[in-house]
């Protein structure tokens, strides 16, 4: 195990080539964290492994896909628990800050890989569990109906969508939502709507290393009807399990944002 001191060192190097974390404080023992903020995302660790244990098999160790991971909180987090785990990520930022941490706490059961989660690498094979955390909500038609229908394809068992959606009784969130718009793909009708990720003047670069909590290229996403996120699901074989939100607090706070628990049937 590295010393405080090495720990220390070695994440300044990571900071001074990638700039300091932005939102993932992780523990890394000897009274070191990522960000030395008080872990204060544990309990989105904590209100996952819940459903995790709910509706796994045994609450037994499985294989979990943590897809847009981010600095690799929950792969981590996971891979501590006894999982085997794989985080995929497109920037080159949050990627190496991952690693830094999977390597400071030397976690041979959990890997990360750099890719784009509309494609997701088929050679990772099948999960018993995907994590979308965060990430369909930035991404745009039709490529938020196509994620679903791949991320169904490599889970067994469980897919957890932590996500913003669409609802006929909410205009305004977290950022300004357009009008309810409908699209036609392969013959069904998806509703939602959008918002913007990124202006007209942004320069690619920009988005990859600047705007690093939006999509990596798309200047709009779309943000579905939750009931057609279930619909998709259930097209997909799974089942919705449960509709859930962390606390009341929250609920009240993001009311367009639950979390889906989906079980294949």
């Amino acid at each position: 195990m590295a010393t405080r001191e090495e720990i220390l060192a070695e994440r300044n190097r990571v900071v001074e080539r990638y700039g300091a974390w932005t939102a993932h404080d992780i523990d890394l023992g000897q009274g070191v964290s990522t960000l030395d903020n008080g872990l204060w995302q544990q309990w989105r660790v904590d209100f996952f492994a819940a459903l995790i244990k709910d509706y796994a098999s045994a609450g037994r160790p499985g294989r979990i896909l943590d897809l847009a991971c981010l600095e690799g909180l929950f792969a981590i987090e996971f891979a501590r628990k006894g999982h085997e785990t794989v985080g995929l990520e497109i920037r080159e930022a949050h990627l190496a800050k991952a690693e830094f941490s999977r390597r400071m706490l030397d976690l041979g059961n959990c890997r990360f890989v750099q890719g784009d989660v509309r494609a997701i690498p088929p050679d990772l094979g099948q999960f018993d569990i995907v994590l979308c955390a965060g990430i369909l909500y930035h991404l745009d038609f039709p490529d938020c109906v196509r994620f679903l229908r791949d991320v169904a394809r490599r889970a067994t068992g469980l897919v957890i969508i932590d996500s913003h959606f669409a609802y006929e009784d909410i205009d305004r969130s977290v950022l300004p939502l357009s009008e309810m718009k409908q699209y036609e793909l392969e013959g069904h009708t998806y509703r939602g709507r959008e918002i913007v990720e990124h202006a007209s003047n942004v320069t690619a670069e920009e988005k990859a290393k600047v705007h690093i909590w939006a999509s990596i290229d798309n200047p709009r996403s779309l943000w579905l009807l939750e009931a057609d996120v279930c619909r998709t699901m259930e097209e997909c074989g799974f089942a919705l399990a449960e509709k859930r939100f962390p606390s009341p607090s929250y609920q009240q706070q993001n009311p367009d944002r639950p979390t889906l628990t989906f079980r294949r049937r």
